[in-house]
């Protein structure tokens, strides 16, 4: 039995016996494959990272920058000596920017071509770059189409992604240069206020009164008034008001077909619910239209978050998308970028506009003539505070007359806390405000 248990066993195999010769190659030369390694001067392969967008087939410029201060734009470009960007506005709506990875800097990527005939293996540096849209807007979009200079656009480049000496070297040209006098000690002296206070009075027209009306308003966080409109429907029309992009669409179908059969529908707002019924019969499809806005942009205000002294802030994109769900996303979109800034907040005079433009579609869907006091409640704000909005449009606000009391069946008790805000011409805007004279 001690002899048996001497002995070593055999391990147990899985069924698959594996076999005692080795494969025989034809010759020694067909495993071989010859790798060479291609790093010249002039264009490189770009790896192109693309996360959550898909590469659009549209042509790309590309714009070079050295790694270090001590090379100059005449060394020969590589992915070792040289960062890349890529850049193209040719896509009708959006920008794309492929720029370098800030966590590969201590990386190095590489393309490997295997050619299985002649069997050699051709490896090239490579560079990497992350390709990022950006909804371009109807401003930026029309500067995009005016003729730029060579020189502008490198400047342009300069001021994006040039070095601290490149970037005050093209602020300094901004200067004016009268500013410094012969002896570079940056003094006007009288002379020269002189020439310049003589060209500033020769070359500067007198403006109309008109023309100064147009300049204050234009600086002002309201929707801009047709001044030279002859009826008060001109004033503020409706693609003023809603951009014919938006108004597609917002769909009404739904609430046409629930106003017809009188069937109940629930708003979280004062001023939607006391005038969908109406609106519905009449079949008034702008007026609805500009209703069913109202109603999303006084959702979109709910969902704003207080920012401190910044004003308020759009919630993040799940938040956003979890309180408008019911809203088309593209909308939405539409209009956080209509009404906040491109950090996402709505600051003092944004948060204004914000506020106006919803006055100014209460007055469109009351026919120019509205009681405040659904807003005011809506918006949450203060009698005086909604008065001055829709004083700022260039509506009279005061108290209804007896008939508009009981048109609008209002109680006399609640008639003096009443504010009407009427639309007429010709407009009446606040005088602006002069400081008092030291």
């Amino acid at each position: 039995m001690a002899e048996k248990g001497n002995k070593k066993r055999k391990r147990q195999s899985n069924g698959i016996d594996a076999p005692n010769k080795k494969v025989a190659f034809d010759g020694a030369e067909a495993g071989r494959v010859k790798i060479t390694y291609k790093d010249q001067a002039g264009l490189h392969p770009v790896v192109v990272s693309t996360p959550g967008i898909t590469a659009p087939t549209i042509p790309f410029e590309a714009y070079t920058k050295p790694l270090s201060s001590k090379r100059s734009d005449h060394d020969p470009i590589t992915p070792n000596t040289h960062d890349l960007l890529l850049h193209s506005q040719k896509h009708p709506r959006l920008d794309y920017a492929a720029t370098p990875i800030t966590l590969d800097q201590d990386l190095s990527h590489y393309i490997a071509i295997f050619d299985p005939a002649t069997k050699q293996l051709q490896i090239t540096p490579a560079h990497h770059l992350s390709l990022r849209s950006k909804l371009r807007s109807d401003k930026e979009d029309d500067q995009s189409k005016r003729k730029r200079t060579v020189g502008q656009q490198r400047e342009e480049l300069g001021r994006e992604f040039g070095t601290k000496k490149a970037k005050k070297a093209i602020a300094d040209k901004t200067v004016n240069a009268i500013v410094k006098n012969g002896n570079g000690k940056g003094k006007k002296d009288d002379v020269q206020d002189a020439i310049l206070d003589s060209m500033a009075d020769s070359a500067v027209p007198a403006l109309k009164e008109e023309e100064h009306v147009e300049a204050a308003l234009a600086s002002k966080p309201i929707p801009k008034p047709n001044l030279a409109a002859e009826t008060v429907e001109d004033v503020y029309s409706f693609r003023t008001l809603i951009p014919p992009s938006d108004a597609r669409l917002v769909n009404i179908k739904e609430w046409m077909e629930k106003t017809q059969a009188d069937e109940a529908m629930n708003f979280g707002h004062r001023f939607p619910a006391y005038r969908v019924q109406a609106m519905g019969k009449r079949e008034d499809v702008l007026r609805l239209k500009a209703l069913r806005y109202l109603t999303l942009l006084l959702e979109f205000h709910d969902a704003l978050q207080n920012a401190g002294k910044a004003g308020k802030k759009v919630p993040k994109k799940d938040v956003l998308d979890r309180k408008l769900g019911s809203w088309p996303a593209a909308l939405v979109s539409s209009v956080r970028q209509r009404f906040s800034n491109p950090s996402n907040e709505l600051p003092k005079w944004h948060l204004q506009n914000f506020h106006t433009h919803m006055c100014a579609l209460s007055l469109f869907v009351d026919g120019w003539t509205t009681d405040t006091t659904h807003l005011k409640d809506d918006l949450k704000l203060e009698t005086k505070e909604i008065g001055q909005y829709f004083r700022e449009l260039g509506c009279k606000v005061g108290p209804p007359t007896e008939a508009e009391r009981e048109r609008m069946g209002i109680k006399k008790g609640m008639a003096a806390a009443t504010k009407i805000a009427k639309l007429k011409l010709p407009l009446d805007f606040p005088k602006a405000r002069v400081g008092r004279k030291r």
